[in-house]
């Protein structure tokens, strides 16, 4: 096939990730609005007049324009919607975690718009709020999107309803709760999820970033849910996040 009868698509981007690629190339990673996670090359990017290089950053919001090839895409064409925004190194280090969830818990081009204005939002307050909190909870709301979210509605061992009072325990390999009585027979080990941690989680999940809902965050629940929420992705993903070991790093 030749290459002007390959696909060719335009769509609004954020970029995810920018790495070098051989001698002058970029290799990148958007999540777009309309056509879901895209990577390509984009040719040529190193050069120091070349105008699509200097777009290609992290966070960055554009106009692009992708041709489909035989083994990778490639850019053809890219515009300036919006710089990222200011951020510290603690805010950037989250921004990073964010964007690789996305990368690792969405397949190419599978459209996925209400995550596309999730993830936007979510950049956006990661400079007017905690950014712990809200990368928390874009994690627990983007593992609903993708239909990963674990159960807390019952205890995935005997279907008893979950009361939110009670001390509980979470199981990746579950998918869920574990209620104490069923603590015993489970096979493997199990984490906390005491009802402090139960409800930090439901309100991360429905936080609303223009106007959150009074909570008492406490430091040891805030630890278990961290806990339950990285453990679980990597159970689904068999895969370490890196960004997650620059924030340790860090210390944060």
């Amino acid at each position: 096939m030749s290459e002007n009868r390959r696909e060719c698509l335009q769509d609004e981007a954020l970029v995810l990730h920018v790495k070098n690629w051989q001698t002058a190339d970029k290799y990148a990673v958007c999540f777009t609005k309309n056509n879901g996670k895209l990577r390509f090359i984009a040719y040529g990017a190193r050069y120091v007049k070349n105008v699509q290089g200097r777009l290609l950053q992290p966070f960055a919001c554009l106009n692009i324009e992708v041709q489909q090839g035989q083994k990778i895409d490639k850019l053809r064409s890219c515009e300036l919607v919006r710089m990222p925004q200011g951020m510290d190194v603690r805010q950037m280090a989250y921004g990073a975690v964010m964007a690789e969830l996305v990368a690792v818990l969405t397949e190419d081009r599978e459209p996925q718009p209400e995550l596309y204005d999730l993830l936007v939002a979510s950049l956006a307050t990661l400079v007017k709020r905690n950014p712990r909190l809200v990368t928390l909870s874009f994690a627990i709301k983007l593992l609903g999107l993708a239909g990963f979210a674990p159960n807390f509605d019952h205890c995935t061992c005997c279907g008893e309803a979950v009361t939110g009072t009670a001390q509980g325990w979470f199981s990746p390999a579950q998918g869920g709760y574990v209620c104490d009585k069923c603590r015993t027979i489970a096979e493997e080990p199990l984490q906390s999820c005491s009802s402090g941690a139960l409800a930090l989680w439901q309100w991360l999940a429905t936080l609303d970033y223009d106007n959150p809902a009074p909570f008492a965050v406490r430091g040891g629940e805030l630890m278990e849910v961290e806990h339950m929420l990285y453990t679980f992705i990597f159970f689904q993903t068999d895969k370490q996040l890196n960004s997650l070991n620059f924030l340790n790093q860090l210390g944060l």
